[in-house]
């Protein structure tokens, strides 16, 4: 099990985040500033938000099992399968592992940070179009 996620999942799935996150930076968030293009690129960036959240879960998954166990890890699965992230938080804090914690923590950021983009993106295509076919019967 430990050789499928360290060694074969989670190499994929850190690439296609990070493939995800420099399109989202390079391409979609460019072409929202085009208003007709906004429910779009905004649907994209949410959508890129759960990419993120799963590399996020799985990093958790593994710091858990790798800092604290099988058990601990099982623990947080069973908090609706998020708790693996705050235990991992709390295993790299109480273990001086800095710069993994530094990773969850802005991943978590990434995660969030995405998701409210995302919202704020196409609620500006949503408040145009209303605002659009109001003046305009």
């Amino acid at each position: 099990m430990y050789d499928f996620l360290f060694g074969k999942l989670y190499p994929w799935v850190s690439d296609i985040a990070l493939l995800v996150f420099l399109v989202d930076l390079i391409i979609v968030l460019p072409i929202s500033l085009f208003r007709k293009a906004r429910m779009i690129t905004g649907s994209i960036i949410l959508y890129s938000s759960w990419v993120f959240g799963f590399q996020l879960w799985l990093t958790g998954l593994m710091l858990t099992l790798q800092i604290w166990g099988l058990g601990i890890a099982i623990f947080g699965l069973l908090f609706l399968g998020v708790g693996v992230v705050p235990i991992a938080m709390i295993a790299t804090l109480f273990n001086g592992r800095w710069p993994e914690l530094l990773q969850l923590t802005l991943s978590l950021i990434l995660v969030f940070g995405s998701r409210l983009l995302g919202f704020y993106i196409a609620s500006k295509s949503i408040k145009h179009e209303a605002t659009y076919s109001q003046s305009n019967p």
